[in-house]
Protein backbone atom coordinates (compact mmCIF):
# COMPACT_ATOMS: atom_id res chain seq x y z
CA UNK A 1 0.00 0.00 0.00
CA UNK A 2 1.77 3.62 -1.30
CA UNK A 3 -0.80 5.48 0.68
CA UNK A 4 -0.52 4.71 4.70
CA UNK A 5 0.92 6.46 7.64
CA UNK A 6 3.61 4.74 7.46
CA UNK A 7 5.06 6.77 4.47
CA UNK A 8 4.53 10.05 5.46
CA UNK A 9 6.88 11.85 3.53
CA UNK A 10 5.50 10.46 0.62
CA UNK A 11 2.36 12.14 1.32
CA UNK A 12 3.29 15.10 2.64
CA UNK A 13 5.33 15.49 -1.23
CA UNK A 14 2.00 15.06 -2.84
CA UNK A 15 -0.93 15.74 -0.26
CA UNK A 16 -4.03 14.52 -1.82
CA UNK A 17 -7.35 16.50 -0.87
CA UNK A 18 -9.33 14.18 1.73
CA UNK A 19 -12.37 16.80 1.69
CA UNK A 20 -14.99 13.84 0.96
CA UNK A 21 -13.24 11.42 3.42
CA UNK A 22 -12.99 13.44 6.26
CA UNK A 23 -16.56 14.92 5.89
CA UNK A 24 -17.99 11.57 5.07
CA UNK A 25 -16.48 10.57 8.39
CA UNK A 26 -17.27 13.25 10.50
CA UNK A 27 -20.86 13.20 9.53
CA UNK A 28 -21.24 9.73 10.25
CA UNK A 29 -19.01 10.82 13.84
CA UNK A 30 -22.33 13.46 14.59
CA UNK A 31 -25.09 10.50 14.02
CA UNK A 32 -23.29 7.65 15.54
CA UNK A 33 -23.03 10.24 18.84
CA UNK A 34 -26.86 11.07 18.29
CA UNK A 35 -27.89 7.84 19.71
CA UNK A 36 -26.52 7.50 23.50
CA UNK A 37 -27.94 10.73 25.05
CA UNK A 38 -31.22 10.10 24.03
CA UNK A 39 -31.41 7.26 26.43
CA UNK A 40 -31.10 10.06 28.76
CA UNK A 41 -34.16 11.79 27.27
CA UNK A 42 -36.26 7.90 27.69
CA UNK A 43 -35.54 8.85 31.21
CA UNK A 44 -38.49 10.27 32.02
CA UNK A 45 -40.99 8.49 30.26
CA UNK A 46 -39.91 4.79 31.18
CA UNK A 47 -40.30 6.03 35.00
CA UNK A 48 -43.37 7.23 35.04
CA UNK A 49 -45.69 6.41 32.02
CA UNK A 50 -43.91 2.55 31.80
CA UNK A 51 -43.36 2.46 35.60
CA UNK A 52 -39.63 1.40 35.46
CA UNK A 53 -37.67 2.26 38.75
CA UNK A 54 -34.92 4.75 38.92
CA UNK A 55 -32.53 1.92 38.86
CA UNK A 56 -33.82 0.25 35.66
CA UNK A 57 -34.05 3.37 33.78
CA UNK A 58 -30.38 4.99 34.68
CA UNK A 59 -29.39 1.11 33.76
CA UNK A 60 -29.87 1.89 30.31
CA UNK A 61 -27.29 4.34 29.51
CA UNK A 62 -24.97 3.22 32.32
CA UNK A 63 -25.21 -0.15 30.50
CA UNK A 64 -24.29 1.89 27.13
CA UNK A 65 -21.54 3.73 28.71
CA UNK A 66 -19.57 0.58 30.32
CA UNK A 67 -19.96 -1.19 27.37
CA UNK A 68 -19.02 0.76 24.65
CA UNK A 69 -15.98 2.70 27.20
CA UNK A 70 -14.82 -1.49 27.96
CA UNK A 71 -14.68 -2.54 24.30
CA UNK A 72 -13.20 0.22 22.02
CA UNK A 73 -9.50 -0.55 23.36
CA UNK A 74 -10.44 -3.93 22.40
CA UNK A 75 -11.55 -3.33 19.13
CA UNK A 76 -8.74 -1.31 18.69
CA UNK A 77 -5.81 -3.35 19.46
CA UNK A 78 -7.70 -6.06 17.35
CA UNK A 79 -7.21 -4.13 14.16
CA UNK A 80 -3.58 -2.86 15.50
CA UNK A 81 -2.60 -6.07 15.84
CA UNK A 82 -5.08 -8.61 13.70
CA UNK A 83 -6.37 -6.24 11.14
CA UNK A 84 -9.48 -7.10 12.64
CA UNK A 85 -12.46 -4.47 11.44
CA UNK A 86 -15.65 -3.49 11.63
CA UNK A 87 -16.58 -1.47 8.80
CA UNK A 88 -17.35 2.40 9.72
CA UNK A 89 -21.20 1.77 7.88
CA UNK A 90 -21.69 -1.12 10.23
CA UNK A 91 -21.01 0.50 13.84
CA UNK A 92 -23.31 3.49 12.92
CA UNK A 93 -25.94 1.20 11.61
CA UNK A 94 -25.61 -0.92 14.99
CA UNK A 95 -25.46 1.95 16.88
CA UNK A 96 -28.85 3.25 15.52
CA UNK A 97 -31.01 0.37 15.45
CA UNK A 98 -29.79 -0.79 18.84
CA UNK A 99 -31.23 2.77 20.02
CA UNK A 100 -34.25 2.86 17.53
CA UNK A 101 -35.57 -0.42 18.26
CA UNK A 102 -36.24 0.75 21.93
CA UNK A 103 -39.21 1.94 20.29
CA UNK A 104 -40.76 -1.39 19.99
CA UNK A 105 -39.11 -3.16 23.00
CA UNK A 106 -40.30 -1.22 25.66
CA UNK A 107 -42.60 -4.43 27.49
CA UNK A 108 -39.13 -6.57 27.57
CA UNK A 109 -36.90 -5.58 29.96
CA UNK A 110 -34.34 -7.80 29.62
CA UNK A 111 -34.84 -7.56 25.28
CA UNK A 112 -34.16 -3.59 25.83
CA UNK A 113 -30.95 -4.42 27.46
CA UNK A 114 -29.23 -7.08 24.40
CA UNK A 115 -30.58 -4.05 22.35
CA UNK A 116 -28.60 -1.24 24.28
CA UNK A 117 -25.69 -3.64 24.32
CA UNK A 118 -25.73 -4.23 20.33
CA UNK A 119 -25.88 -0.15 20.34
CA UNK A 120 -22.73 -0.16 22.60
CA UNK A 121 -20.92 -2.69 20.42
CA UNK A 122 -21.61 -0.19 17.50
CA UNK A 123 -20.28 2.30 19.25
CA UNK A 124 -17.29 0.70 20.50
CA UNK A 125 -16.14 -0.09 16.78
CA UNK A 126 -16.97 3.10 15.20
CA UNK A 127 -14.34 5.38 17.27
CA UNK A 128 -11.40 2.91 16.50
CA UNK A 129 -12.04 2.24 12.86
CA UNK A 130 -12.84 5.48 12.19
CA UNK A 131 -10.06 7.73 13.63
CA UNK A 132 -7.35 4.77 11.88
CA UNK A 133 -8.96 6.02 8.46
CA UNK A 134 -8.54 9.91 9.98
CA UNK A 135 -4.99 9.16 11.31
CA UNK A 136 -4.09 7.85 7.86
CA UNK A 137 -5.72 9.91 5.88
CA UNK A 138 -3.92 12.63 7.40
CA UNK A 139 -0.20 14.02 7.63
CA UNK A 140 1.33 15.91 9.67
CA UNK A 141 0.67 19.25 8.33
CA UNK A 142 -2.94 18.82 8.76
CA UNK A 143 -3.66 16.12 11.08
CA UNK A 144 -4.91 18.92 14.27
CA UNK A 145 -7.25 20.07 12.17
CA UNK A 146 -8.63 16.74 10.51
CA UNK A 147 -8.65 15.19 13.95
CA UNK A 148 -10.46 18.01 15.26
CA UNK A 149 -13.05 17.90 12.63
CA UNK A 150 -13.61 14.84 12.99
CA UNK A 151 -14.47 15.08 16.91
CA UNK A 152 -16.60 18.21 16.87
CA UNK A 153 -18.60 16.04 14.46
CA UNK A 154 -19.41 13.82 17.60
CA UNK A 155 -20.03 16.66 20.00
CA UNK A 156 -22.20 17.91 17.72
CA UNK A 157 -24.18 14.53 17.91
CA UNK A 158 -24.03 14.59 21.29
CA UNK A 159 -25.77 17.85 21.64
CA UNK A 160 -28.27 17.51 19.10
CA UNK A 161 -29.30 13.65 20.70
CA UNK A 162 -31.25 14.55 23.22
CA UNK A 163 -32.86 17.43 21.35
CA UNK A 164 -33.47 14.65 18.49
CA UNK A 165 -34.71 12.41 21.09
CA UNK A 166 -37.07 14.90 23.21
CA UNK A 167 -38.97 15.56 20.09
CA UNK A 168 -39.22 12.48 18.51
CA UNK A 169 -40.94 11.54 22.05
CA UNK A 170 -43.01 14.23 22.32
CA UNK A 171 -44.63 13.96 19.02
CA UNK A 172 -45.35 10.59 18.96
CA UNK A 173 -44.17 8.77 22.28
CA UNK A 174 -42.03 5.90 22.88
CA UNK A 175 -43.01 3.95 19.66
CA UNK A 176 -41.59 6.86 17.29
CA UNK A 177 -38.10 6.49 18.61
CA UNK A 178 -37.76 3.70 16.06
CA UNK A 179 -38.16 6.70 12.92
CA UNK A 180 -34.54 7.42 14.82
CA UNK A 181 -33.22 4.52 12.54
CA UNK A 182 -33.29 6.42 9.39
CA UNK A 183 -30.15 8.63 9.98
CA UNK A 184 -27.95 5.67 10.79
CA UNK A 185 -29.73 3.60 7.58
CA UNK A 186 -28.60 6.79 5.65
CA UNK A 187 -25.29 7.25 7.01
CA UNK A 188 -24.64 3.93 6.32
CA UNK A 189 -25.94 3.80 2.59
CA UNK A 190 -24.10 6.90 2.23
CA UNK A 191 -20.36 5.21 3.71
CA UNK A 192 -21.50 1.86 1.86
CA UNK A 193 -22.03 3.30 -1.65
CA UNK A 194 -18.75 5.66 -1.67
CA UNK A 195 -16.37 3.80 0.79
CA UNK A 196 -13.53 4.99 2.18
CA UNK A 197 -10.19 2.76 1.15
CA UNK A 198 -9.08 0.57 4.62
CA UNK A 199 -5.79 1.95 4.73
CA UNK A 200 -4.45 1.57 8.42
CA UNK A 201 -1.54 -0.54 9.11
CA UNK A 202 -1.41 -3.37 11.32
CA UNK A 203 1.25 -3.28 14.32
CA UNK A 204 3.62 -5.84 12.96
CA UNK A 205 4.66 -3.88 10.16
CA UNK A 206 5.92 -1.43 12.75
CA UNK A 207 4.63 1.40 10.75
CA UNK A 208 7.28 4.25 10.76
CA UNK A 209 8.54 4.09 14.30
CA UNK A 210 11.45 1.49 13.39
CA UNK A 211 10.83 0.52 17.16
CA UNK A 212 10.87 3.94 18.44
CA UNK A 213 7.86 3.94 20.09
CA UNK A 214 7.88 4.20 23.51
CA UNK A 215 4.27 3.93 25.91
CA UNK A 216 5.64 6.86 28.43
CA UNK A 217 4.66 10.07 26.76
CA UNK A 218 1.43 8.00 25.62
CA UNK A 219 0.34 7.07 29.08
CA UNK A 220 1.01 10.50 30.22
CA UNK A 221 -1.10 12.03 27.26
CA UNK A 222 -3.84 9.49 28.64
CA UNK A 223 -3.69 10.30 32.12
CA UNK A 224 -3.61 14.18 31.42
CA UNK A 225 -6.95 13.18 29.24
CA UNK A 226 -8.75 11.44 32.40
CA UNK A 227 -8.28 14.47 34.53
CA UNK A 228 -9.35 16.81 31.62
CA UNK A 229 -12.25 14.40 31.02
CA UNK A 230 -13.36 14.30 34.60
CA UNK A 231 -13.35 18.47 34.94
CA UNK A 232 -15.26 18.35 31.67
CA UNK A 233 -17.59 16.08 32.65
CA UNK A 234 -18.15 17.65 36.12
CA UNK A 235 -18.57 20.89 34.87
CA UNK A 236 -21.23 19.51 32.35
CA UNK A 237 -23.09 18.02 35.59
CA UNK A 238 -22.84 20.98 38.60
CA UNK A 239 -22.05 24.35 36.95
CA UNK A 240 -26.26 24.33 36.07
CA UNK A 241 -27.12 23.34 40.06
CA UNK A 242 -24.12 26.50 40.72
CA UNK A 243 -25.68 28.78 38.51
CA UNK A 244 -28.90 27.98 39.51
CA UNK A 245 -28.02 28.02 43.44
CA UNK A 246 -26.33 31.51 41.94
CA UNK A 247 -29.79 33.26 41.18
CA UNK A 248 -29.97 32.37 37.38
CA UNK A 249 -33.48 30.50 36.01
CA UNK A 250 -33.06 26.94 34.85
CA UNK A 251 -33.59 27.58 31.63
CA UNK A 252 -30.57 30.56 31.57
CA UNK A 253 -28.39 28.09 33.70
CA UNK A 254 -28.89 25.69 31.31
CA UNK A 255 -28.25 28.15 28.10
CA UNK A 256 -25.08 28.96 29.36
CA UNK A 257 -24.11 25.42 29.32
CA UNK A 258 -25.20 25.14 26.02
CA UNK A 259 -23.26 28.14 25.20
CA UNK A 260 -20.09 27.06 27.27
CA UNK A 261 -20.33 23.40 24.71
CA UNK A 262 -20.70 25.64 21.71
CA UNK A 263 -17.19 28.11 22.65
CA UNK A 264 -15.66 24.51 23.28
CA UNK A 265 -16.35 23.33 19.38
CA UNK A 266 -14.92 26.71 18.46
CA UNK A 267 -11.87 25.81 20.83
CA UNK A 268 -11.41 22.50 19.07
CA UNK A 269 -11.59 23.56 15.58
CA UNK A 270 -8.68 26.59 16.98
CA UNK A 271 -6.35 24.16 18.62
CA UNK A 272 -6.33 21.41 16.00
CA UNK A 273 -5.50 24.48 13.21
CA UNK A 274 -2.84 26.02 15.30
CA UNK A 275 -1.62 22.56 16.93
CA UNK A 276 -0.29 22.22 12.64
CA UNK A 277 1.10 25.78 12.51
CA UNK A 278 2.63 26.35 16.15
CA UNK A 279 2.80 22.57 16.92
CA UNK A 280 0.99 20.33 19.39
CA UNK A 281 2.51 20.04 22.80
CA UNK A 282 2.56 24.13 23.07
CA UNK A 283 -0.92 24.70 22.13
CA UNK A 284 -1.67 21.37 24.22
CA UNK A 285 -0.09 22.93 27.51
CA UNK A 286 -1.00 26.66 26.48
CA UNK A 287 -4.74 26.16 26.31
CA UNK A 288 -5.42 23.37 29.19
CA UNK A 289 -3.23 26.17 31.05
CA UNK A 290 -5.18 29.46 30.64
CA UNK A 291 -8.36 27.19 31.09
CA UNK A 292 -7.70 27.23 34.93
CA UNK A 293 -8.18 31.43 35.46
CA UNK A 294 -11.04 30.96 33.36
CA UNK A 295 -12.94 28.33 35.44
CA UNK A 296 -11.66 30.53 38.91
CA UNK A 297 -13.50 33.26 37.53
CA UNK A 298 -16.46 31.26 37.07
CA UNK A 299 -16.46 30.96 41.04
CA UNK A 300 -15.66 34.48 41.35
CA UNK A 301 -17.16 36.21 39.21
CA UNK A 302 -20.79 37.53 38.42
CA UNK A 303 -23.19 38.39 35.43
CA UNK A 304 -21.23 39.33 31.81
CA UNK A 305 -17.97 38.85 33.70
CA UNK A 306 -19.38 34.91 34.38
CA UNK A 307 -20.55 34.64 31.15
CA UNK A 308 -17.26 35.28 29.36
CA UNK A 309 -15.49 33.44 32.09
CA UNK A 310 -17.67 30.34 31.10
CA UNK A 311 -17.37 30.97 27.35
CA UNK A 312 -13.09 31.26 27.70
CA UNK A 313 -13.10 27.77 29.83
CA UNK A 314 -15.19 25.95 27.46
CA UNK A 315 -12.67 26.89 24.71
CA UNK A 316 -9.79 26.82 26.44
CA UNK A 317 -10.39 23.55 27.96
CA UNK A 318 -11.55 21.62 24.63
CA UNK A 319 -9.37 23.29 22.67
CA UNK A 320 -6.60 20.63 23.62
CA UNK A 321 -8.87 17.45 22.76
CA UNK A 322 -8.28 16.37 19.71
CA UNK A 323 -4.71 17.26 19.90
CA UNK A 324 -3.58 15.28 21.80
CA UNK A 325 -5.23 12.20 20.24
CA UNK A 326 -3.28 13.63 17.18
CA UNK A 327 -0.29 13.69 19.20
CA UNK A 328 -0.73 9.92 20.96
CA UNK A 329 -1.51 8.76 17.40
CA UNK A 330 1.66 10.32 16.17
CA UNK A 331 3.94 9.03 18.74
CA UNK A 332 2.59 5.14 18.29
CA UNK A 333 1.68 5.24 14.54
CA UNK A 334 1.38 1.39 15.09
CA UNK A 335 -1.11 1.25 17.71
CA UNK A 336 -3.46 3.93 16.23
CA UNK A 337 -7.00 1.74 16.80
CA UNK A 338 -5.58 0.45 20.54
CA UNK A 339 -4.67 4.62 20.88
CA UNK A 340 -8.11 5.42 20.27
CA UNK A 341 -9.60 3.14 22.05
CA UNK A 342 -8.11 4.30 24.77
CA UNK A 343 -9.00 8.06 24.43
CA UNK A 344 -12.20 7.64 23.60
CA UNK A 345 -13.29 4.55 25.15
CA UNK A 346 -11.28 4.30 28.44
CA UNK A 347 -10.27 7.79 29.33
CA UNK A 348 -14.02 9.10 28.65
CA UNK A 349 -15.47 6.59 31.30
CA UNK A 350 -13.29 7.07 33.86
CA UNK A 351 -13.75 10.78 33.79
CA UNK A 352 -17.07 9.68 34.26
CA UNK A 353 -16.28 7.82 37.50
CA UNK A 354 -14.53 10.94 38.32
CA UNK A 355 -17.84 12.65 38.71
CA UNK A 356 -18.80 10.76 41.26
CA UNK A 357 -15.82 11.23 43.44
CA UNK A 358 -17.30 14.92 42.59
CA UNK A 359 -20.53 14.43 43.86
CA UNK A 360 -19.05 12.47 47.26
CA UNK A 361 -17.16 15.49 47.81
CA UNK A 362 -20.11 17.81 47.25
CA UNK A 363 -22.60 15.97 49.76
CA UNK A 364 -20.12 16.15 52.32
CA UNK A 365 -18.44 19.64 51.87
CA UNK A 366 -20.77 21.56 49.38
CA UNK A 367 -20.89 22.16 45.97
CA UNK A 368 -18.82 25.21 45.56
CA UNK A 369 -16.16 22.87 47.67
CA UNK A 370 -16.37 20.30 44.88
CA UNK A 371 -15.89 22.95 41.98
CA UNK A 372 -12.95 24.48 44.03
CA UNK A 373 -11.00 21.00 43.24
CA UNK A 374 -11.01 21.56 39.46
CA UNK A 375 -8.54 24.23 38.76
CA UNK A 376 -6.10 21.67 40.73
CA UNK A 377 -6.88 19.00 38.42
CA UNK A 378 -6.58 21.06 35.31
CA UNK A 379 -2.96 22.22 36.83
CA UNK A 380 -2.03 18.34 37.08
CA UNK A 381 -3.35 17.85 33.70
CA UNK A 382 -1.37 20.85 32.27
CA UNK A 383 1.99 19.15 33.95
CA UNK A 384 1.49 15.95 32.38
CA UNK A 385 0.41 17.11 29.22
CA UNK A 386 4.12 19.67 29.53
CA UNK A 387 6.33 17.31 30.67
CA UNK A 388 5.13 14.90 27.62
CA UNK A 389 8.25 13.38 25.27
CA UNK A 390 7.08 15.11 21.88
CA UNK A 391 9.33 17.16 19.28
CA UNK A 392 9.07 20.60 19.27
CA UNK A 393 6.90 21.25 16.08
CA UNK A 394 3.73 18.87 15.47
Amino acid sequence: MSLSISLPRDQEARPPSRVREITQLTLAHLINDIYAPVLMALQPLLITTLGYSYSQAALLPVMHSLISSALQPIFGSLADRRGFRVSVALSVLLSGSGIAFLGLLSDHYLIMLCSIAIAAVGAATFHPGALCKVAAIAVSSNRGRLTSFFIVGGNLGQALGPILGGIVITTGGLSAVTWLLIPALLAALLLAVRPIPDICPVAGRQAESSGSESWMPVLLLFAGSILRSWVTFGAMTFLPTYLVLSGYPLIEATFLISAMLLAGVAGQLTGGYLSDRMGRKPISVATTFFSIPAFAAILLTQGSLQIAAMLSFGFFLWASFSVTIAMAHELMPSRIGLISGLFMGIAMGAGGIGVSVSGVIADHFGLTATLSVFPALILVTTLLFAVVGYPRRG
